[in-house]
């Protein structure tokens, strides 16, 4: 089984591979995130019961698009001293 980590990166990577092709909406990558994190919760994360893996997914979901919103604020936050 894949640690946390791991499985945050890969729905990190998938949500920006999806948004750039276009294949969803910007504004739909937070639930497309869930999803995902829901069924690598499920099926990749180890639990013990359902609910628990449920419940994993649900944080891999919401941590991997917190990560993601946060550098990229870093980033143009970075870009904007910069311009000054």
């Amino acid at each position: 089984m894949f640690e946390m980590g791991t499985v945050v990166a890969v729905i990190i990577a998938l949500s920006e591979l999806i948004k750039r092709n276009q294949y969803v909406s910007a504004k739909y990558i937070p639930l497309f995130t869930m999803a995902v994190g829901i069924v690598a919760g499920i099926v990749y994360i180890p639990h013990t019961t359902i609910a628990e893996g449920i419940m994993n997914g649900i944080i891999a979901g919401l941590t991997s698009n917190g990560v993601y919103s946060l550098g990229k604020g870093v980033i143009t936050a970075g870009k904007e001293k910069d311009a000054d």
